[in-house]
């Protein structure tokens, strides 16, 4: 047997000599054609079968390019959807259209991208607090035809969600831009540190240097303690020496910063302090347009306001005299012997003093629902209360608070996470019990100016009583946030005193007369004696008025240190007091007081001020640009030179301290932990940055596909 060649249709193949013999044979022609007509039906469907396995091939190409398309653009548009919903979280990120041409230019793609969004809540805080997030879809799908014609639908779509999470200044327990005072311009030295009483729980950050002072007293051998990591974009250092403080105490430092210390040299960056509360104005109730004062007070969810009118009562003459009787009883001996200081004394100047008063109207009421937000921008705010469910209050100006600032379903003086005010002796880590963490209640006060516990105030909801509720300790709850920047371009080198700190009302008191009843000189009828000081002092105080200038007339500072830990009224002048009428060549003259005014509730004597306030207890967190200070030693040297009382440049003569006491407030700060799952509504938000670019506010959670049908 031999094989040949044959080719049929193009197809070869082997045929053997008795195949050839039939081909030869006539009677086999028949079933040689049979198995011809046979083979080229089988070459015929192979072939087209092959033809459309090609075209098929080109189609599942084409489906697989627009998979992988597809997914290129979700994770781009995953980017833009996350710095979208940062410019604005109201509204989700506008749709948009990506398209393609081949290379001939005759076909088209067209992916077309479409985005919704939700709130979720994706994790869960001691079985109370879930976490906030931003869900962003993103569904795509792809349209193919020729240019000008009708497209048609691939059937490949593909659906992606991005979960971000806000993060806000609430995230830090204490989070500052500066550690140096606002007395930087006249003492780039004076520094704001933490020292023994200082106990802070949660997180920490600071963008300059922060300082560890050895004294005070508290529980940790006169040093402060942290519990949480502490960051700063500078370097921990020892107060008085400067040197790093782990370098100065290798072997102890971490007796201080127990959460842990990391600093600029572990590559901590700055975190850009820029925050605003334009999402806060755009979606809060405004209120008191137009007023000076918005003094909110809070019960539960009930808000009752009033409104303070700044009025002037035009210009008042008060002689000032060589010599004033400052109480009933000199008054009294003068008139019993016959005398009549307004005849028997020099006048020796004549002060002009504007007057001013401040009317104050009801401003109605408010009923805050489940979150609320609430914005005060022409006035003061001054706000205490009772907070139920979220609630945010903000303000253009200056907030004052006036009282504690607690939650509705916290006891005050517990804390609102649950935390048990305990910490595993082995982790350091807080112990907290789920079941007593407040599921509900969130504050936030937000200031594009300053926040300032006030000292006292003349109270318009009860009859103008004088209160006095803030300086025997004071609680708040919440997030609080002083974000001003001072204007180097307005203020120059004083700019700092305009930067945003909280701190407290009234560092440098100082006694002044109060009124008193008493009978008048010329006609022995009962008499109100008031304005006091503006009869025994000139205003506004000027050095160009002490000696020689008014021969003898002094102005605030003067020796010796008074009974009551500061100038003025009563610790005056024995000499002054018994020197009637003091109109001969040396006059002894008074020394203290107030600037009018300065004082909340001028005219005040130094045996009615408060200095030492008790502690301030804070349950939430703190950022300012600048760190305020929250006591004051009263002898700092910047704020009292030798003989000058002119508060425009921070000077406050004379002594604020009794015994080593200051004014202010101890510290007691806790974090509050829910803070890192919820915020309060429209809580200004943190800019973490790496060199000169700046990240998004909201973290990436998580990215993950889902089946187009949940579109």
């Amino acid at each position: 047997m031999y094989y040949e060649n044959l080719c049929v249709f193009g197809e070869c193949h082997f045929i053997g000599g008795v195949m050839k013999k039939m081909l030869l044979n006539e009677k086999g022609s028949i079933l040689v054609m049979a198995a011809a007509i046979v083979l080229a039906i089988i070459s015929a469907v192979s072939a087209w079968s092959l033809v459309g396995m090609v075209s098929n091939s080109e189609i599942q190409t084409q489906y697989d390019h627009d998979a992988i398309q597809e997914e290129l653009l979700l994770r781009s548009e995953a980017l833009r959807s996350h710095y979208a919903i940062e410019q604005n979280s109201t509204y989700p990120p506008p749709p948009r259209e990506v398209s393609i041409l081949d290379e001939t230019g005759g076909r088209q793609t067209v992916y077309e991208i479409k985005n919704k969004k939700e709130q979720r809540f994706v994790t869960i805080f001691l079985g109370q607090a879930g976490e906030q997030a931003i869900a962003v879809k993103s569904f795509i799908e792809a349209k193919r035809g020729r240019p000008r014609s009708i497209l048609y639908t691939s059937p490949v779509k593909r659906l992606t969600e991005r979960l971000i999470r806000n993060e806000s200044l609430a995230q830090y327990q204490y989070f500052s831009n500066f550690e140096k005072s606002e007395n930087e311009e006249g003492n780039p030295n004076e520094l704001v540190k933490f020292w023994g009483p200082d106990v802070l729980n949660g997180p920490v950050h600071s963008n300059d240097d922060i300082y560890i002072q050895h004294a005070g007293g508290g529980n940790n051998n006169n040093r402060p303690t942290f519990y949480s990591m502490v960051t700063t974009a500078g370097r921990a250092r020892e107060f008085g020496s400067n040197q790093p403080y782990k370098e100065a105490y290798p072997n102890t430092w971490q007796e201080v910063f127990r959460g842990g210390l990391q600093e600029s040299i572990d590559n901590v960056q700055e975190i850009i302090f820029n925050p605003d509360a334009e999402e806060l104005k755009a979606n809060a109730q405004w209120v008191g347009n137009g007023h000076d004062i918005v003094y909110a007070k809070i019960n539960g969810g009930a808000i009752q306001l009033m409104y303070g009118d700044i009025v002037s009562l035009g210009t008042q003459e008060f002689e000032v005299y060589s010599w004033y009787p400052a109480n009933h009883d000199e008054v009294m001996d003068v008139i019993d012997n016959g005398g009549n200081w307004f005849e028997d004394t020099d006048n020796i100047w004549t002060n002009e003093i504007v007057i001013y008063d401040t009317i104050w109207t009801d401003g109605g009421a408010l009923s805050a629902g489940a979150s609320s937000a609430y914005w005060v921008n022409d006035a003061e705010l001054w706000i205490e209360g009772n907070i139920s469910n979220k609630m945010t209050w903000g303000c253009a100006d200056t907030i004052f608070i006036t009282n504690d600032i607690t939650y509705t379903n916290t006891t005050i003086g517990d804390w609102p996470d649950g935390f048990t005010g305990q910490y595993d002796p082995q982790t350091n880590e807080p112990i907290y019990n789920p079941e007593n963490a407040n599921p509900s209640d969130f504050f936030g006060l937000v200031s594009e100016q300053k926040i300032i516990i006030r000292y006292k105030h003349r109270d318009p909801f009860e009859d103008f009583v004088k209160q006095d509720w803030n300086c025997n300790g004071v609680y708040i709850y919440g997030a609080y946030a002083a974000m001003a920047e001072g204007d180097i371009g307005l203020y120059g080198n004083e700019a700092c005193h305009y930067d945003g700190i909280f701190t407290f009302q009234y560092h440098h008191w100082h006694g002044s007369t109060p009124s008193f009843d008493s009978i008048s000189p010329y006609t022995g009828n009962d008499t109100t004696y008031t304005y006091i000081d503006l009869h025994k002092y000139i205003f506004p105080p000027s050095i160009s008025y002490s000696p020689p200038a008014l021969n003898g007339f002094k102005l605030h500072g003067n020796n010796p240190v008074p009974a009551y830990g500061t100038c003025g009224y009563p610790s005056e002048s024995i000499a002054y007091a018994t020197s009637y009428p003091n109109n001969g060549p040396n006059y002894a003259v008074p020394y203290g007081t107030d600037y009018p005014w300065y004082n909340p509730v001028w005219p005040e004597s130094a045996e009615d001020l408060v200095g030492e306030r008790g502690t301030l207890h804070i349950y939430g967190a703190i950022a300012q640009r600048r760190r305020g200070y929250i006591h004051r030693s009263g002898t700092d040297p910047f704020n009292h030179p030798n003989n000058e009382w002119d508060i425009q440049d921070y000077h406050y003569d004379g002594t604020h301290s009794l015994n080593g006491a200051g004014t202010g407030y101890d510290k007691d700060y806790s974090y509050d932990n829910r803070l890192l799952y919820v915020q309060p509504p429209y809580y200004p938000q943190v800019y973490e940055g790496w060199g000169e670019v700046t990240t998004s506010s909201f973290s990436r959670k998580a990215w993950s596909y889902k089946s187009p049908g949940d579109w």
